[in-house]
């Protein structure tokens, strides 16, 4: 077995490596003059059980890589090939909306099932059922969500948890029915023509307790940002967000973020500074 470490998943496919105790090499990938990528291994691959590491934020450079390496591995003959890609980017175009539309999730599903079995982390899926309609290869879909409860339950006795939207609000309930935490959504409410409020959709009180604002990807920052505006003026304790998938890419969204609330934590599928949950056990439990 040998993992490789990819451009945006370095770190994290050497914490994989070392909890399995496995042979590790990074993947060299540099550019040419005009831009085009180089991508090389420096280890034989011939009859290997090969492990890719590859997030796919900042998704475009990284796909095309990772589609490079995986067809390339094949190529050098490697006995086994599996993607780990702990953020899966484009599945989330799973129908053409407009006439003309690329339907970007199932091709590039197709491009990257020249792997045997592909590991994701809840994945975004909308209208698909199962990752089995992306790929045509092995998948495995794990999930963050026990990181998620320890990493409350050890921080805070009695949190109200909220899910910012209804599709959040599902995996919000859930992860606070498993550590007996209160759970709430922010909804609409019209009062009139002109007036329209929002509010908590449950008797739960936020006055004076620890309010954990937790959503599986936080993309520009702004459904957070809302929901801290009108938490605040409940009066809470602490205000603390937790995500899976913290992508971030407003920076004067996220200034605010941090200015508003007493802590951000996401998991390490993406690299960034609030990556304080760590995957690799998780990923390292489904390669064995």
């Amino acid at each position: 077995m040998i993992i490789i470490g990819c451009s945006n998943s370095k770190d994290l496919a050497k914490r994989i490596s070392s909890g399995l105790d496995w042979e590790y090499s990074s993947l060299n990938v540099k550019r040419f003059p005009d831009g085009e990528l180089y991508v090389k291994f420096d280890v034989n691959l011939k009859n290997k059980n090969v492990v890719l590491v590859q997030t796919l934020h900042p998704p475009n450079e990284a796909l095309l890589e990772l589609i490079l390496a995986s067809h390339t591995a094949k190529d050098l003959g490697c006995k086994k090939l599996t993607l780990v890609i702990p953020y899966l980017a484009y599945i989330r175009q799973d129908k053409r909306f407009n006439a003309g539309e690329s339907v970007s999730s199932k091709i590039v599903g197709r491009l990257l099932s020249v792997a045997d079995e592909v590991i994701t982390i809840d994945p975004h899926l909308h209208r698909f059922k199962s990752l089995s309609e992306v790929f045509k290869t092995k998948t495995i879909k794990l999930s963050a969500n026990d990181l998620i409860q320890d990493y409350i339950s050890k921080r805070f006795a009695s949190p109200v948890i909220i899910g910012p939207d209804a599709e959040s609000y599902q995996w919000a309930r859930s992860i606070a029915n498993k550590i007996n935490a209160s759970a709430a959504i922010l909804e609409k409410e019209r009062l009139s023509s002109s007036k329209v409020v929002e509010k908590l959709n449950s008797e739960v009180s936020v006055e004076d307790k620890d309010v954990l604002i937790i959503d599986d990807i936080i993309s520009t920052g702004h459904t957070i940002l809302e929901v801290i505006r009108i938490i605040r003026k409940m009066k809470p304790k602490s205000i603390n967000i937790v995500g899976i998938h913290g992508i971030f890419t407003d920076r004067s969204v996220l200034d605010f973020i941090k200015e508003y609330s007493d802590s951000i934590a996401t998991t390490n599928t993406i690299n960034n500074s609030f990556a304080k949950i760590d995957v690799s056990g998780l990923i390292c439990d489904s390669l064995k």
